[in-house]
């Protein structure tokens, strides 16, 4: 996999392509507003308390934030004035490199992660430097895709990842082992009572399935990446398999992007998993 650079926002083919073959677009300079003095605000949240989520969300269709430990943020509606307006901030420039995308697409989400990686005291499904791919437990995608944009507005140090080989081969080398296809065959009224579809369900599963498979961990094909302060990135998190092994003070605003909207759709996961379904239903009868 590569890091591409956008040397300038605007749309163009090579953006999207690069996205669904599994690679990170990278802007080694903030491509938009975000005023020094948020950043800083930001900074001096000291988030430590276990009882709360490992990350401060914002919710832009409801403006509601949570998340937050109260005795750690001095004014709570400047924290929303400040994550409304990176969300805001983050979304246009979206619209401007990627419109294909944005037409249908649905904002979820923006996040600040207040606590240094390295270390962190999470249970093993929170962890974030084990390699996983993104699902939802409670905003079930049905198909859909998570691009992630991201901001290290860290003044000193790195935010360090790693990276594996995208959803694709992941998928043929490990998919049917996790039970995809069992998961695959299960009945519509469960379905209905969660809302979530087998590929919603497989998917939280799978992101379980890697983080606990100590091979896969230790001998998959790895991609280490640096990202500076100041720099921001672009992935699609349920096509490319991440972890985080260190940083501190980042940003990141999620978009559901539809399947249908991909330049290639046959590199959406959903696409990718029902071809092995249909492979080794081929292979059975």
């Amino acid at each position: 996999m590569e890091l591409v650079e956008v040397r300038e926002v605007r749309p163009a083919p090579e953006w999207y392509g690069a996205l669904e073959q599994g690679n990170i677009l990278f802007l080694p300079r903030l491509p938009f507003d975000l005023p020094a003095q948020d950043q800083e605000f930001l900074r001096n949240i000291q988030q430590t308390s276990r009882s709360y989520h490992k990350n401060i969300a914002y919710r832009p269709e409801s403006g509601k934030v949570t998340g937050f430990d109260a005795n750690a943020v001095s004014d709570a509606d400047r924290l929303r004035s400040i994550l409304e307006h990176f969300s805001r901030s983050a979304t246009g420039f979206l619209n401007k490199l990627l419109p294909r995308y944005m037409e249908s697409g649905h904002l979820d989400y923006a996040s600040f992660r207040a606590i240094e990686e390295e270390g962190r005291d999470l249970t093993f499904k929170k962890r974030n430097d084990l390699l996983h791919i993104d699902a939802f437990p409670t905003r079930p995608t049905r198909g859909d895709l998570i691009l992630r944009t991201f901001v290290n507005i860290h003044p000193t140090r790195d935010r360090v990842w790693l990276t594996s080989d995208p959803f694709e081969p992941l998928a043929r080398e490990h998919a049917v082992n996790a039970g995809w296809t069992r998961m695959a065959s299960w009945g519509s009224l469960k379905q209905l009572v969660t809302r979530r579809t087998s590929y919603d369900r497989f998917m939280l599963h799978f992101h379980d399935y890697l983080k606990r498979n100590e091979d896969y961990q230790r001998n998959c094909r790895k991609y280490r990446w640096e990202f500076p302060p100041g720099s921001a990135w672009m992935v699609f998190t349920d096509i490319v398999p991440h972890a985080v092994l260190s940083g501190q003070y980042a940003l990141e605003q999620t978009m559901i992007v539809s399947r249908q909207s991909l330049l290639a759709p046959e590199r959406a996961p959903f696409e990718i998993l029902n071809r092995l379904r249909s492979a080794a239903r081929g292979a059975t009868s």
